[in-house]
Order: structure tokens, then sequence, then C-alpha cells
């Protein structure tokens, strides 16, 4: 009979060994991976803070060839007039769990040469939507100065209809007949009592990598302190056995 530790040799141990030693390996670098995403998420709110705290600056002065120099959350302003036969929905968004569309309508802005830009204007319930009553979300269309935030837009967008899954400007550009400028605007105050509502902020936190790390870590302790009790256990009955 093999006893003792010549036991834990055998090719049926000898594969439970790799597996404990594989399972405790990515259990340490995915505490370390989820560590590397708290830095980033850290990193990340401290640059959208910096950007939130900075003065407006008038949207109409950034060029195209300017786009890459802009950050989300860059405070602007924009003085002009909405039109509202040029209006498309985001479709899949939500707020407070309820589901919902954001309303993306064109926007004039008053200076010459006109130049054009998209404003995403807010959060619209889907039961508000669905009962296709416009007017209870049709912008102003006099001349009226807004606030809002820089954002960057996305690529690969498909158009159904008048629903669109993401900004993406190029395709915005095709469907309106107009050039816009290379990044979009998020409106951040409500000018009515009126729908849609006004985008919040995302918090600033810090997610629950931290959380995901300690799990993960506590999963590697297991392995490294519970598998060689396992291991004691056995060659311990063994010599009992003997």
């Amino acid at each position: 009979m093999i006893i003792g530790y010549r036991r834990l040799l055998k090719p049926s141990w000898i594969i439970s060994h790799i597996f404990v030693i594989a399972l405790v390996v990515s259990t340490i670098n995915l505490g370390f991976w989820q560590l590397r995403r708290l830095e980033d998420r850290k990193l990340v709110n401290s640059q959208v803070a910096e950007v939130l705290n900075r003065d407006p600056i008038a949207i109409d002065v950034i060029l195209p060839e300017e786009k890459n120099q802009y950050q989300n959350y860059l405070p602007v302003t924009a003085k002009g007039t909405f039109d509202g036969n040029r209006q498309l929905y985001l479709i899949n968004r939500s707020r407070d769990g309820a589901p919902g569309v954001e309303v993306v309508t064109l926007f004039a802005l008053s200076r010459n040469p006109v130049s054009f830009v998209a404003v995403n204007r807010g959060y619209l319930p889907s039961k508000i939507f669905n009962e296709f009553n416009s007017h209870s979300w049709e912008p102003d269309t006099q001349e009226i100065e807004i606030n809002g935030f820089v954002m960057l837009p996305f690529l690969d967008g498909k158009l159904q209809g008048k629903e669109i899954n993401r900004i993406d400007l190029d395709l915005l550009s095709d469907e309106w007949g107009v050039p816009l400028l290379p990044v979009y605007l998020q409106q951040s105050q409500k000018l009515t009592d009126r729908w849609p509502v006004e985008l919040e902020v995302p918090e600033l936190t810090e997610g629950p990598h931290l959380g995901y790390a300690v799990q993960w870590f506590i999963f590697s302790a297991i392995g490294l302190i519970g598998y060689p009790l396992v291991l004691r256990r056995v060659v311990a009955d063994d010599r009992l056995v003997a």
C-alpha cells in the first residue's frame, strides 16, 4: 500500500495539485486586476472632477481639428435655436430603474456662418414616449442660451426610423443633412416644466472593485491554507491505517 506522502504523488493527486495551484494563481491575478481597475477608476474620477470645476466656455469655439483636446463633462454654453423637426431618440436608456429614451435634437448656433451641434436634451420615460404625444417634449424654438457639458461621440451607431442606439455624429449629420460640431452637448438645465428630464452627472464613486479584490484574495487564501490542511489530513489518515 502506498502510505504517507507517497500517496500524494499518484497521478490523480498530481492533477489535483496542478488544478489547485492554477486556481490560486488565477484568483490572485483577478484580485490584482480588480485593484488595477480601482486605480483606473480613481484616475478617471479625478479627471472628471477637475473638468467639471472649470469655467464654462462657448461651444461654438470648438473646431473640428481640435476635437481631441476636449474631454467629457467640460462645461459649455450655447446660444441658438432648437430644430424640433430634426430630432432622434437614443434607445435603451433608463433612470431610477425605469426604461426610456433620451431626446437628441439639432441646435443651430447663433453665429455667422451658422453651425450646428447635436444636443442630448434629457430622459423621457417609455410610458410617455409610447403615447406618441411629441407636443409634451417639443423644444422651445425661440433663441435661447443653454448650459451643458461637452460629450465625445461614439462610432458605428445604428439608426432605425427615428431611433438610434448611440450618438454617432456622422450618422446624425447624414440623417439631418447638415455638418455638425465634432462633439455633442449634454444639456444640464431644465428650461421648461415639460419633458424631457435633464441628465445627471454620474456619481464619482470607486465602484465595487475593492470589494471584488478582497473576495478574490479570500478565495486565494482558502486555497493556500485549506488545501495543505486537506493533504495533511490525508497523510495522517494513511498512517493510521498503516
